[in-house]
């Protein structure tokens, strides 16, 4: 093996170690092509400056450096970096998001890797501003287990309440959502984060638990954000052909497809939330078809309401 000067050396030892924080003497003296006398020596010399511990486990000799050996920030490979670029990118715009993507196109290899290009190519989804400012404080409420006090619009009641709740999933999307428990009544519920007026983690409030196959059967009876409590029923309904191509690509999560004779598909799900699903059955106007008599029982009532208010309206006249 060649003669190499000191300084490639450190420099190669310090890319390693930023790889990975342990490595068998043997192997670190193969990443670097010296003999294994040749790195032995050069750790011992430079043992106090990068804080390297050894450990003897015949017959192999472990080197490695504490977590905190590159304080202050975490360490990107030449080759993870064009992988982080893409996946900041399809994170919807904010500031916090535009901020890493700047810092990362600043520090790419020369080249760019071939993904320079990418942030004019590539189309995030959007975000609102008030999803901006309170999304992280939401999950900060679930990855601290602490309890969110915030002021929130309710839809259905068109009025504004103050609440506390504890978080136990966030679900990201357009719109956002979060599932907690309500300290009003203890009971699993849905909020946009959007719906939030103000909010910040209470300290004096105590968090409330939720066993997590409670919180995800909540969660698989929900239709886009939606649960209406109670029994989880199973509702089906058919589509026809030429709609039957399309449909079981454009499904709502949790909805599953069979396929039938002459073309058409069968769709099932398991919720509590039939009105989300009769909304959905009834957009797709005459190619569908309820099977369960309560989901056509709802889409009924959805048909004739909109019938109704079609009533109201005054022909026009000329």
């Amino acid at each position: 093996m060649g003669q190499r000067s000191s300084t490639v050396t450190v420099v190669q030892l310090v890319q390693a170690f930023l790889e990975q924080r342990t490595w068998t003497q043997k192997a670190l003296a193969d990443r670097l092509e010296m003999t294994t006398p040749a790195i032995r020596e050069k750790l011992k010399e430079l043992q106090g400056i990068f804080r390297l511990e050894r450990e003897e486990d015949h017959p192999h000799v472990y080197w490695s450096v504490p977590r905190d050996w590159f304080p202050g920030g975490v360490v990107f490979t030449r080759e993870q970096l064009p992988e982080l670029l893409r996946h900041l990118l399809r994170l919807p715009s904010s500031k916090a998001r535009n901020g890493l993507l700047e810092t990362v196109l600043r520090n790419l290899p020369q080249g760019g890797g071939g993904v320079a290009a990418l942030p004019v190519a590539v189309v995030p989804p959007s975000t609102t501003k008030v999803e901006e400012e309170y999304l992280s404080v939401v999950e900060d409420a679930a990855s601290q287990k602490r309890a969110l006090y915030f002021r929130y619009f309710t839809t259905s009641r068109g009025q504004m309440a103050t609440r506390h709740a504890s978080v136990h999933r966030v679900v990201h999307g357009r719109p956002a959502r979060f599932i907690a428990i309500c300290h009003r009544d203890d009971k699993l519920k849905w909020f946009r984060v959007e719906n939030i007026l103000s909010a910040h983690l209470d300290p004096n409030e105590v968090y409330r638990p939720a066993e997590n196959k409670a919180v995800e059967a909540f969660l698989r009876a929900s239709i886009d954000g939606f649960n209406a409590g109670g029994a989880v029923a199973e509702l089906t309904f058919l589509v026809r052909e030429p709609e039957a191509r399309w449909v079981p690509n454009n499904l709502l999560p949790t909805m599953k497809v069979s396929e039938l004779p002459n073309g058409r598909i069968r769709v099932t799900v398991e919720t509590n939330a039939i009105l989300q699903v009769a909304r959905y059955v009834v957009g797709l106007g005459a190619a569908a078809s309820a099977e369960t008599p309560a989901l056509a029982e709802a889409i009924e009532v959805l048909a004739r309401g909109a019938l109704g208010d079609v009533g109201g309206i005054a022909p026009a006249r000329d």
